[in-house]
């Protein structure tokens, strides 16, 4: 073989070689993008998809959620006696520039204090409302790096006489707190400008009186507000109710009967669709047996009029129960922007034994069969151990983070993989 077919020969087995190298790294990637699937733990994040921590305490737990524009996540919850605001980066570790070592603890009452909702004003402030014994509460606004913003109602916050239990920021600023109910005190739901000060153009005085105590809150795209209360008592599901009020506080009467609606699942979540149809979560009877009835998760549906839409799952709704847990219930839930339903709380063997929990659904209210096993994703911790989701956040890339507790984990905020 002449010197210059040896070259030649080298050249191509050199090709060929490379071709092999290319080929395998091509499969690789497909293999790896194969793998991946929504409703998968994203291992970009904490440790294969999970932070969690005891901040040195027996029993932590995170209540709520929101994101920054900047895609870092603000986290409230409890540890110890203080509530606390975390900041974690994107990638699921504390950030360390934030208040002392990635957390505030704040103060709003005089014992068992924890926040029960925060949010993220257009200028990066965060916003926290917490409780604790006596009832009451406070609404407090932290700097960017978690300082107290003193420019905020009265020194840095805003004291609530009754017991809040979630917060919403409308698309003008204005922030919307809910309370009670009290001793011979009806359940309000109060309005606040974005400098902390009571809105007197709402309800009466800054106040609204409501139909009925509320557990969560949506905004309709033209402002409307709407409000689901009822729901599961510990693991038994009981109905409750949707309604909805106008953007000045006053109840809205051309929804459903006199502003409110009936709703099977409880609305312990409720979400808007980009149609401006109405979904809620909670949990429904899925198995009646003499040894204890099996609840699963209940999704429910309506148009705007409070009209239930029939052709929603079976008859207007869904009834999904996980397989080999006892039950399940919804609290919190998610609207994708392609109007597909991310639903979550936990899934029960028994009383000490729970997981996280999350369903997707398709908009007509079918389990999307490409999240998770059949629509359905279960993350254990342990054993013996009760877990539950506690609140989800939608990022801009369509992952899905998930905070709550588990027993042998406490403060818990997991990532989620949306597609």
């Amino acid at each position: 073989m002449s010197r210059f077919s040896g070259r030649r020969f080298a050249a191509k087995v050199s090709a060929i070689g490379s071709y092999t190298l290319i080929t395998c790294l091509v499969l690789a990637t497909a293999s790896t993008v194969v793998m991946a699937q929504a409703g998968q733990l994203d291992p970009s994040f904490g440790t294969n998809g999970i932070f969690s921590t005891t901040f040195s305490n027996s029993a932590p737990f995170a209540t709520s959620v929101a994101l920054q524009s900047d895609g870092k996540i603000i986290v409230g919850g409890e540890a110890g006696n203080p509530g606390i605001v975390v900041r974690l980066n994107t990638n699921g570790t504390l950030d360390t520039s934030f208040g002392t070592g990635g957390v505030v603890s704040i103060q709003y009452a005089d014992v068992e204090n924890f926040t029960v909702g925060v949010a993220v004003q257009s200028d990066g402030k965060i916003l926290a409302v917490g409780t604790g014994l006596p009832q009451g509460g406070h609404l407090v606004r932290l700097n960017t790096d978690g300082s107290t913003d003193t420019t905020f109602g009265d020194n840095g916050s805003v004291f609530l006489e009754l017991t809040p239990s979630f917060l919403a920021l409308q698309p003008n600023g204005m922030i919307l707190v809910n309370a009670g109910p009290g001793f011979e005190q009806a359940p309000t739901l109060s309005r606040y400008t974005s400098a902390g000060q009571i809105d007197t153009t709402f309800g009466n005085g800054g106040s609204a009186p409501l139909l009925v105590a509320a557990a969560t809150i949506a905004l309709q795209s033209d402002g409307k507000i709407l409000l689901g209360s009822g729901g599961t008592v510990g693991v038994i599901p009981s109905s409750g109710s949707l309604a909805r009020y106008n953007t000045n506080g006053s109840i809205d009467t051309v929804f459903g009967v006199q502003g409110q609606v009936s709703d099977l699942a409880g609305a312990e979540a409720v979400g808007v669709q980009s149609n401006g149809q109405v979904v809620t979560a909670g949990a429904v009877v899925s198995n009646v047996s003499l040894s204890g009835n099996g609840a699963g998760f209940g999704v429910d549906s309506y148009f705007t009029s409070g009209f239930p839409i029939f052709l929603f799952g079976t008859h207007g709704g869904s009834v999904t129960p996980f397989p080999n847990f006892l039950t399940s219930n919804a609290t919190s839930m998610v609207v994708q922007p392609n109007n597909y339903i991310v639903a979550a709380g936990q899934a029960a063997v028994n009383a000490d034994s729970s997981v996280f929990a999350l369903a997707r659904y398709v908009p007509t209210g079918v389990l999307d069969n490409t999240f998770g096993t059949g629509g359905l994703v279960t993350t254990s911790f342990g054993s013996d151990t009760t877990a539950s989701i506690a609140a989800l956040a939608l990022q801009s890339d369509g992952k899905i983070v998930a905070v709550g507790q588990a027993s042998n984990g406490g403060f818990v905020v997991a990532r989620y993989l949306g597609q």
